[in-house]
């Protein structure tokens, strides 16, 4: 992603902002004597989202997905400190039902058998004078960024570094789009409609009807 800006934070800590250039951080090592996790591979996933819209005060439907790209260890040693990154594909919103789009959300399942030491947000490009930052809810990191951004113009929201330590026994760890309803979205964002006149939310998480979108498997090894 484009932009060199980072930002660190901590689980546990609530929501902590990205409002332009802070303090570049460094991620802590795995410790001592701990084992090298396999050289990061990279994957490009698609998510189909069950949305719904607004339309003069009604739900309507939404048929909509989205891109990510994941880079991640394929195995580690059980115990083992590692790194993850999850990288959403630009966004242009369809200018003719999104003049304006704010508080853009993106959500990605906090792991299980694993530990999150650390998250930071790194890069991003065209979000302008933007207020970004994470918040944890619903079991799931969330990227929010309050906008606004106009329609039919690109902007690319930052990517989401995790660093991680893995449990004591053997199995996997997976990364998964969040969000599991239209109130605990895992994509979202609130738009003006100009053919309507009206300013109404843009709400997703991942379509319950299709097998779950793996964006990453670690495969954990005593």
């Amino acid at each position: 992603m484009a932009g060199n800006t980072r930002w660190i934070g901590r689980l546990g800590m609530g929501a902590v902002a990205l409002t332009g250039v802070l303090a570049s951080v460094g991620v802590a090592n795995a410790s001592p004597g701990a084992a090298t996790p396999t050289a990061a591979v990279s994957t490009h996933s698609t998510v189909a989202y069950d949305c719904r819209t607004t339309v003069q005060q009604g739900f309507h439907p939404v048929a909509y997905s989205r891109d990510f790209d994941v880079s991640a260890p394929t195995t580690v040693t059980a115990g083992t400190e590692f790194d993850v990154t999850l990288d959403p594909t630009p966004i242009t919103a369809f200018a003719q039902y999104n003049q304006t789009v704010t508080d853009v959300q993106v959500a990605y399942a906090i792991p299980r058998n694993a530990k999150v030491k650390s998250y930071s947000l790194v890069g991003g490009s065209g979000l302008g004078q933007a207020f970004t930052w994470v918040e944890e809810r619903d079991g799931a990191l969330v990227v929010r960024s309050s906008g606004p951004f106009t329609g039919g113009v690109e902007f690319d929201l930052p990517t989401l570094s995790l660093h991680i330590k893995a449990g004591k026994n053997a199995g996997a760890i997976v990364f998964a789009p969040g969000g599991g309803s239209y109130v605990e979205p895992g994509f979202a964002w609130f738009r003006y409609q100009p053919i309507l006149n009206e300013w109404g939310p843009f709400q997703c998480f991942p379509d319950p009807a299709l097998p779950a979108v793996e964006l990453a498997r670690v495969n954990v090894t005593k």
